[in-house]
């Protein structure tokens, strides 16, 4: 129980009082210094520039409370949290079905 305690505290950044030294601490990383990484690209995007939603295809109303997968180098947002785990099961099928919106959209634009 101690050393699961030890270790998650070290993997933490927590500062450990070792025997006989003073107290050391793990260098922080980026997640904790408050650096974050640049998200990826949006996957499909509605001619309002809202996303699009890869499993119901349908606009995401607001992508900022919205869940999201990070797939093969583009961000997927769903319109409701029970998307997610399906489009997690099987990316693949639902970016062939999101392509193909795509593609009828812009036949419907021309």
């Amino acid at each position: 129980m101690f050393r699961r305690f030890l270790t998650s505290s070290l993997l933490a950044g927590a500062m450990l009082m070792l025997p006989g030294a003073t107290f050391a601490a793990l260098p922080q990383t980026g997640a904790q210094t408050g650096a974050q990484a640049e998200p990826p690209p949006l996957a499909a995007t509605a001619p309002s520039g809202k996303p699009i939603c890869p499993v119901m295809l349908d606009e995401v109303e607001d992508p900022a409370d919205a869940a999201y997968s990070d797939y093969q180098g583009k961000r997927y947002y769903f319109c409701c949290p029970a998307c997610k785990p399906k489009f997690d099961k099987n990316p693949r099928r639902y970016i062939r079905a999101l392509k193909a919106k795509q593609r009828r959209m812009a036949k419907a634009k021309s």
